[in-house]
């Protein structure tokens, strides 16, 4: 009696796990570094798309895909954004947001030193193939009470790929 309860319970967590592992989402999107290229300045009211010395630094990140979970070590600040693949995509459109932030950051904005409370980024992506990537791209500067002056949002769209290799022709 002892051994039919074993064998019934080894038999229903076998089986449970066998229906788990056929449960797994599987996302086109390569992991690895990518290059982010602004392809059309929405807002830059702190002046920094301008200054190729900032634009350097918002020009790669490194794409890290667990699950529907996905992160991005960012080059900006050294920020992580962290965020997940959204509903509704299909295989060859998913669709994923990030977001993240950073403290007492420094920044020239407008031509002010200043050192800002707060930087928030929200970046949304769809999949164009395994090694590209395009959306919109928000920073918001968050100043110290002191420096009002030093507030200010920049919006971009963007593309990002991979190691040089955007998506090729599509076949109609």
């Amino acid at each position: 009696m002892a051994a039919n309860r074993l064998f019934r319970s080894l038999l229903m967590s076998a089986l449970a796990l066998s229906l788990g592992a056929g449960c797994t989402n599987a996302y086109l999107q390569n992991e690895g570094p990518y290059e982010l290229k602004a392809t059309e300045v929405i807002l830059d009211d702190c002046g920094l798309l301008s200054a190729s010395s900032v634009q350097d630094s918002w020009d790669t990140g490194e794409l890290i895909i667990t699950g529907e979970v996905v992160r991005m070590d960012y080059e900006l600040m050294d920020m992580q954004l962290v965020g997940s693949f959204l509903e509704g995509g299909s295989l060859d459109n998913d669709g994923f947001m990030l977001d993240g932030s950073a403290a007492n950051a420094p920044l020239t904005a407008k031509g002010t030193q200043c050192t800002v409370e707060q930087v928030t980024v929200h970046l949304e992506a769809t999949t164009l193939c395994p090694t590209q990537f395009e959306g919109v791209l928000r920073v918001r500067y968050e100043p110290r009470i002191q420096q009002p002056e030093c507030a200010c949002q920049v919006w971009m769209r963007y593309q990002a790929v991979q190691n040089g290799q955007p998506c090729g022709p599509l076949v109609p």
